[in-house]
């Protein structure tokens, strides 16, 4: 199917693609006595544990342009954080709905597509009250820097769905996908400009680290909320690229293995 075809199957499953998201949502916290409020707590302590042991163990107190850790790191890690989870979520989507991919009728990658998007809406309502929270500490809101946001997010997403859709895939042929899936996302963490600046690293691991396609993406979210500029780059644009490659890609898998879902459920 090709990419306005996918678009118009979205637009047509929007209120079941609606649902389902919601569904994802209140599954999350059922029986919580706190609810939503998980998805501010646990990012902040994250944050706090980050700050502690980088600002008052190893003193840490500038990095990249002259800000400070904490908000440096909270521009990379509240985005990494619904990112990983999206993909690893995406990882099962197929698996533990056998029942509905055998005996129903519908686009199964309506599955994926909920699990991503529902990842980034329970991290993003924490993301955006930090976000605030930031920009009112350091007496510099902008609402058309906060509206730019549309553009990493954006990017994010999709990168979530080209690889949560061949990780959805494989799972279901290959159960120890999700095993690898979080020893993967282990080292790409740190293989990313989350919780340092490039700067830092060895000119000879710079160029390399620069072209992971997720440095420029957290590069605009820092530039944008921190600088209050969007910045334009050529490894923005490659990761533009890279991120249509796995939206191609990870749809070209799924079309081509979804036939098969019954048959390993």
């Amino acid at each position: 199917m090709p990419y306005m075809g996918r678009a118009a199957l979205l637009l047509s499953q929007r209120h079941l693609l609606g649902t389902m998201v919601r569904r994802e949502i209140g599954a999350r916290f059922a029986g919580s006595s706190l609810g939503g409020l998980w998805t501010l707590i646990n990012p902040a302590i994250t944050l706090s544990l980050y700050t502690l042991v980088f600002t008052y163990i190893y003193r840490v107190q500038k990095v990249e342009s002259g800000f400070g850790f904490t908000e440096f790191v909270f521009c990379g890690l509240w985005p990494w954080m619904a990112f990983q989870e999206a993909c690893q979520r995406a990882v099962s989507a197929i698996v533990e709905n056998a029942n509905m991919v055998k005996k129903l009728q519908f686009p199964s990658e309506l599955l994926v597509f909920s699990v991503i998007l529902s990842s980034f809406v329970i991290h993003g309502a924490g993301f955006f009250l930090f976000l605030v929270g930031l920009m009112l500490w350091k007496g510099s809101i902008s609402i058309l820097s906060i509206a730019l946001l549309i553009v990493p997010i954006t990017l994010h997403i999709a990168l979530a769905v080209g690889i949560g859709m061949m990780l959805a895939c494989c799972n279901v042929f290959f159960r120890d996908v999700g095993q690898l899936t979080a020893a993967g996302f282990s080292i790409w963490l740190f293989l990313s400009p989350v919780m340092y600046p490039l700067s830092l690293l060895p000119e000879t691991l710079q160029p390399i680290l620069r072209w992971n396609p997720i440095s420029p993406i957290l590069a605009l979210y820092r530039s944008l909320i921190l600088s209050h500029n969007f910045a334009v780059s050529l490894e923005l644009g490659y990761s533009i690229v890279v991120t249509g490659i796995f939206l191609w890609a990870g749809d070209r898998v799924f079309r081509r293995c979804r036939g098969f879902f019954a048959d390993y459920l």
